[in-house]
């Protein structure tokens, strides 16, 4: 293979900020990253999983709630360089019917998977224009953007990411910022095995109200994936790269659904 073909997939040099990346698919994501060449910035509300990844990769670790933009901009203010910005921290810890959920639970999603997007890519964006040579942000959205599949917090918030990103792009590119997103299919993350395990609670209330999105529509959703499978984390990490780095130069405001065709079922 040509060097410079390799070349394609380097992050040498690169200074990037991954959010939610203490443990699952924001950890594969830095992972890969940092395999790339990137120095990376673990950001977390978990301060010791941040820390333990960061030692693994060469890294660094903050504690950052990425609802919080005063805590954001701190945080992205006081870097010397950032290059790249992946937007991954969420939760669909308000999964559920509308029927069991209150406002506050319905507000805490949009501003965990969709509010913070904002909260972090403005300042990301600020310092980027300023240091000149553009840059990346790749959004974390879900398959459940399209979908519906956990309720109305959690997949209006990802269909808002998916907007959000092609919004953002045609916004930035006038600075060679590229903005895209990444909408990942099932992955068997450690908190979602726990949950199956008895060993974390369910997402969804103990005696539910009947609803047409859990239960049997996201059994049959997940068991008739074409590929037969869950993705890796590294997987994510792996679209994650690609959009980062030289061999995506000419795309802006696209979302990679990597699903292992869950979407085509």
């Amino acid at each position: 293979m040509q060097a410079s073909i390799g070349q394609l997939l380097s992050l040498d040099g690169k200074e990037a900020l991954v959010t939610g990346a203490a443990t699952g698919i924001g950890e594969g994501i830095a992972r890969v990253l940092s395999e790339a060449g990137a120095h990376v910035l673990i950001a977390d509300l978990d301060l010791d999983g941040a820390r333990r990844v960061a030692n693994d990769i060469g890294g660094e670790a903050v504690r950052l709630d990425v609802t919080d933009p005063v805590a954001v901009a701190a945080v992205i203010g006081g870097l010397d360089r950032l290059d790249i910005l992946v937007n991954n921290a969420g939760t669909y810890r308000e999964a559920g019917s509308i029927l069991d959920q209150s406002y506050e639970s319905w507000r805490h999603s949009v501003d965990v998977n969709l509010a913070s997007c904002f909260c972090c890519s403005k300042p990301a964006a600020e310092k980027m224009v300023a240091q000149g040579g553009g840059g990346a942000i790749v959004n974390i959205a879900s398959v459940d953007g399209y979908l519906p599949c956990l309720g109305t917090g959690y997949d209006s918030a990802k269909a808002g990411v998916i907007q959000f990103t092609r919004s953002l792009a045609v916004d930035l590119a006038p600075h060679g910022i590229r903005v895209n997103a990444v909408a990942p299919g099932y992955v068997p993350v450690p908190t979602l095995l726990k949950m199956h395990a008895g060993e974390l609670p369910q997402l969804w209330p103990q005696d539910p109200s009947p609803s047409g999105l859990m239960g049997p529509l996201m059994r049959q959703r997940s068991s008739n994936i074409p590929l037969g499978r869950g993705a890796t984390t590294a997987e994510i990490g792996q679209a994650v790269l690609f959009l980062c780095a030289p061999a995506s130069s000419y795309m802006i405001g696209q979302t990679l659904a990597v699903d292992g065709g869950w979407m085509l079922t």
